[in-house]
């Protein structure tokens, strides 16, 4: 059984880097926030991604309020998305789909670096579920424990749109087996090993509603 887990970072690296860069002038008020993520996973040594599926994606929304000093709390979820690999389960099973729903409350730190960047430090804590969909799967998985650390940085587009660089780490309380898809084993070529890591780029936005201002993830 492989233990499913992933590791987040964005492609707006050069963008952050030089927001940063910029001369501190004033800082920001956080305000509430409604933000959203786009996250395109890149496998690495994660058989769930390499050897049964294709990632399609991953997308997540969150609201989130200031509580004092920069510190507040939020809620939101995220849907990710894979294909089964036709050839690599043939001829038991032709096409399917995994889908994984998280659904988290959030503990965040923000701080203005400058007048239009900010950067913020989260810890999210929720329930995932995995749903199986083919022919033979198990179909959806009772909810596990998931859990999430990460760190964003922004620039402002404008008042009241932000894009940024996120990254972060994930872990769900669930292992991914042959049993999962209705099968007594993994084809040889594709049997999972114990070690799992999944690299994800993605990038952000982050928007306040008549609020004049941004806050990240």
């Amino acid at each position: 059984m492989t233990h499913l887990r992933t590791i987040a970072c964005s492609v707006a690296l050069l963008l952050v880097v030089q927001a940063i860069a910029q001369k501190r002038t004033k800082e920001g008020d956080v305000s509430s926030t409604i933000k959203g993520d786009l996250v395109m996973p890149v496998s690495f040594r994660n058989p769930l991604f390499n050897s049964i599926t294709e990632t399609i994606g991953q997308v997540g929304a969150t609201f989130q309020l200031p509580i004092r000093h920069g510190i507040g709390l939020g809620v939101g979820g995220n849907m990710s998305w894979f294909t089964l690999k036709q050839r690599a389960l043939a001829p038991r099973i032709v096409s399917g789909d995994v889908r994984r729903l998280a659904l988290y409350g959030k503990v965040q730190m923000e701080r203005y670096t400058s007048e239009r960047t900010f950067y913020e430090l989260n810890l999210r804590v929720g329930m995932a579920t995995y749903d199986f969909d083919c022919a033979i799967c198990t179909g959806q998985q009772a909810p596990v424990l998931y859990w999430s650390l990460g760190t964003a940085w922004y620039i402002h587009a404008t008042d009241n749109l932000a894009f940024g660089l996120l990254v972060g780490y994930d872990n769900q309380a669930a292992h991914f087996s042959a049993g999962d898809l209705g099968l007594n084993e993994f084809p040889a070529a594709s049997r999972p090993r114990r070690t799992t890591c999944t690299r994800t780029c993605s990038s952000g936005w982050a928007s306040v509603p008549g609020s004049g201002r941004v806050i990240g993830m």
